[in-house]
């Protein structure tokens, strides 16, 4: 207070002097001024005391964040403990799981391994047996058939069967003597030939036909009475049921001896 009063007293002294200045003036601008600085010096205060529960407000939430922080940090450092726990143990009881399955998968596999060899071995004994049965059944069956004609000369029209009457073997009884066809009771390949001699200044003209086609020809004429032979023969492929046989395809003179064999032939080569 002392300071303030020789503060006013030393602004009062450096103020231009008045024409009229009494005590009771001076002392009422003094007293102003005091009312004055103790009104700024109360707003000041507030100020001060307003900012004061501002900061003390402040530091109130920051404690209150540094709790709830550190609420925070300690639930998740449970958090982390519990999970952890939880993670070896899952690790524990996979491990052990997996290495139980492992055991389980290979004791199975051993005996799975096992099965396969006996059952391999018991297939290929039946594979063998089933491959002997297969070889059985792949034989070869025998067809085969010869029949000629005995007669010295016989004429045949031109679009006729040729008959072969006398048969000297008929393996599988495919050849009939009447009409003078074979009849494949055994579907596959089969090896045809035709043996034909000429009567004496004669022609002959002569094919294998298969179910009425043509599959092979043949034509000679006795030129000097000499009886020439000729042979031709065909392979074919002929189905169960299917025919073959010999046809003039013009006027024909066959002619046969002891010495010379007019004769229709055939054989199952290959199944």
């Amino acid at each position: 207070m002392w300071l303030l009063l020789s503060l006013i007293v030393f602004t009062c002294a450096r103020e231009p002097s008045s024409p009229i200045c009494s005590r009771y003036d001076y002392e009422e601008r003094l007293l102003e001024r005091v009312l004055r600085n103790e009104l700024a010096l109360e707003t000041t205060l507030n100020d001060i005391l307003k900012t004061n529960a501002k900061v003390i407000d402040a530091l109130k939430l920051l404690e209150d964040g540094k709790e709830k922080v550190e609420s925070t940090l300690a639930d998740m450092e449970k958090k982390q403990i519990d999970i952890e726990s939880r993670l070896a143990g899952f690790i524990s009881d996979s491990t052990h799981v997996m290495k139980s399955t492992l055991d389980a998968t290979v004791v199975a596999l051993v005996e799975t391994s096992s099965e396969i060899k006996e059952n391999a071995s018991v297939t290929k004994q039946q594979l063998v047996y089933e491959v002997r049965v297969l070889k059985d059944q792949l034989k070869v069956p025998t067809i085969n058939f010869r029949a000629r004609i005995t007669t010295y000369s016989t004429d045949v029209s031109s679009g006729l069967d040729v008959i072969f009457h006398t048969v000297e073997e008929n393996v599988g009884q495919g050849y009939d003597p009447a009409s003078g066809k074979f009849t494949a009771s055994v579907p596959g390949m089969y090896l045809f030939s035709v043996q034909y001699c000429v009567y004496t200044k004669k022609n002959v003209h002569l094919e294998i036909v298969h179910q009425g086609k043509t599959l092979q020809r043949s034509a000679n004429y006795d030129n000097a009475s000499d009886y020439p032979c000729v042979t031709m023969q065909v392979s074919t492929v002929v189905a169960m049921g299917h025919q073959v046989w010999v046809r003039s395809t013009g006027s024909s003179t066959l002619y046969a001896d002891s010495q010379r064999y007019t004769s229709f032939s055939g054989t199952l080569i290959h199944v």
